[in-house]
């Protein structure tokens, strides 16, 4: 089911070329934040949005670097914290050196690295298994092969409805970020800038399958052999299966195991490379930019490049406490996306799509939106249901001559004594699979969703309320184009503070030249 995730990530890239895309093209901002102090006339909605959008990019950084150290621990018997440090290091260093343009060319580069490492996993896995005949029945024997879950109720992990709808307003989440703009604004036209968007859409489908015959081929594999690494306690975390699948599956074909491993780390990298310049660059234009105006650039440039190592000894930290989150990775960072992004995208939408939005609506709902999804997400990981785990493969063929036979030190049973404690199920009080309170089993995919939901229906609702206390007009170029020509006719009304000149509009060269005036003038003046 979750590569019906795909599905929704792929209507997010079309929902955004018709509102983020236009919209930020035109106007070329620095940040992606100086759009809501334009909007709302307010800087508190501006560092409001700020906060919570580096939170959470500071956060999922933490888990994008926590994968590729499990999987070198995994593989080369490193400490975690060493595995970490590491990665990070790596990361941070070519960030802070190369800048934006080796961020950009270094994850060109990772892409394809990602694409063409998964590939012997699967054509392993299957061949194991004794072809495509032999490997599929044994996926859907096992369970691993369900695609029919059209479950409405948003308590169920995963359905059509939670995966299409909750994943593309989780992925939104993360689209409108301070990265994903600056490559927007960085390309030569607006045709460009839509064309690169929705080239998104087949790349991330065809990422999808590959990442489900990765999963395939790894389930199939150990199904053949009957030996599942983490119930013999040859791994001690189910996010090292696929790690170290790769390391003894491919260990007699020199070099795909390390490029594998490769793929993981260009994943990995590629992530934290864009999330910590993006970082840096929030933090000089959006919190010092106004005490830094007598400056050198050159100075600014060094001071960037320090923040970014700031950024990433920050998230080599955080990392590290990702180890004692439950679950699989993939939770942990779609958990990040809704819980943060969701209440930011709102906010947007409020003012993009709005016009008579205010800051109080903005503060409000977006306040109100954030508090409400980050109760979610906590006491869903303590008091939510668990997933119930799927059969594992048997363990028949883990030990041979009473020694564990895939473990790269092989550890002799053969003097073990096992001793079993009697687990008194009758004291149990609670099954943890099943339902509790509605709110605490809600789906991690619906957060982003709700989020967006309730900060743009509590920010409309408040924005009425307190219209009367704000004055300001709304400039036509900070409202997405599909909605500027009906909300000019309401304008005529006198329903709305709202003026639009189509003709204006169409010139890319007149709106940027625009909002070089804007930034120097106060744009309701």
């Amino acid at each position: 089911m979750t590569v019906i995730m795909y599905v929704g990530f792929s209507l997010s890239y079309v929902i955004g070329l018709f509102t983020i895309v236009p919209l930020f093209y035109s106007l070329q901002l620095t940040s992606i934040y100086e759009y809501f102090e334009l909007r709302f006339h307010s800087r508190a909605v501006r560092m409001s949005a700020l906060t919570i959008g580096m939170l959470q990019t500071i956060c999922y950084m933490a888990i994008a670097l926590f994968s590729p150290a499990l999987g070198l621990q995994t593989t080369a018997n490193i400490p975690l914290w060493m595995s970490i440090v590491i990665v990070g290091i790596i990361g941070t260093v070519y960030s802070a050196l190369g800048g934006i343009k080796s961020v950009v060319w270094a994850d060109a580069f990772q892409c394809f690295v990602m694409f063409g490492g998964a590939l012997p996993i699967i054509i392993v896995g299957i061949k194991t298994a004794g072809g495509w005949s032999e490997s599929w029945p044994l996926a859907v024997k096992g369970g691993r092969v369900s695609f029919d879950s059209f479950d409405i109720d948003p308590r169920e992990r995963h359905t059509w409805w939670g995966m299409v709808m909750g994943g593309a307003f989780l992925w939104l989440g993360n689209t409108f970020n301070q990265s994903t703009i600056q490559r927007l604004c960085a390309m030569k036209t607006m045709r460009d800038a839509k064309l690169s968007f929705i080239l998104n859409i087949p790349i991330i489908l065809i990422y999808s399958f590959m990442l489900f015959f990765v999963g395939f081929g790894v389930y199939v594999y150990f199904a053949t052999i009957q030996c599942d690494p983490f119930s013999s306690g040859l791994i001690s975390n189910r996010n090292q299966i696929l790690p170290f699948s790769v390391m003894h599956a491919l260990k007699d074909m020199p070099g795909l195991a390390g490029l594998f491993m490769a793929t993981l780390f260009s994943a990995s990298l590629s992530t934290i490379s864009s999330g910590i310049s993006a970082l840096a660059a929030n933090t000089v234009e959006d919190i010092l930019k106004k005490y830094l105006g007598g400056v050198q650039e050159s100075r600014i440039t060094l001071f960037t490049k320090l923040l970014v190592c700031v950024y990433g000894f920050t998230i080599v930290g955080l990392a590290y406490l990702a180890n004692s989150l439950q679950g699989p990775v993939t939770q942990m960072g779609a958990s990040i996306f809704g819980a943060c992004g969701g209440p930011v995208f709102g906010v947007f939408i409020l003012g993009a799509c709005i016009p008579w939005s205010n800051k109080y609506g903005a503060l409000g709902g977006g306040g109100l939106a954030l508090v409400f999804n980050v109760w979610l997400a906590i006491s869903g990981q303590m008091y939510g249901r668990k997933s119930r785990p799927l059969t594992p493969p048997p363990v028949d063929n883990c030990y041979i001559n009473g020694s564990m036979w895939l473990s790269n030190n092989t550890l002799n049973l053969s003097n073990v004594t096992i001793t079993l404690q009697r687990v008194n199920t009758i004291a149990v009080d609670k099954d943890p699979y099943s339902f509790g309170f509605f709110l605490h089993d809600i789906s991690y995919m619906w957060y982003g969703f709700i989020g967006c939901f309730v900060a743009f229906i509590s920010g409309a609702i408040i924005s009425i309320c307190f219209r009367n206390f704000d004055h300001s007009k709304t400039d036509p170029r900070l409202v997405v184009p599909i909605f500027r020509k009906p909300w000019s006719v309401l304008s005529h009304e006198d329903k709305i503070h709202l003026t639009c000149n189509p003709h204006q509009l169409n010139s890319n060269e007149q709106e940027k030249s625009d909002m070089k005036q804007t930034r120097t003038t106060p744009i309701h003046n």
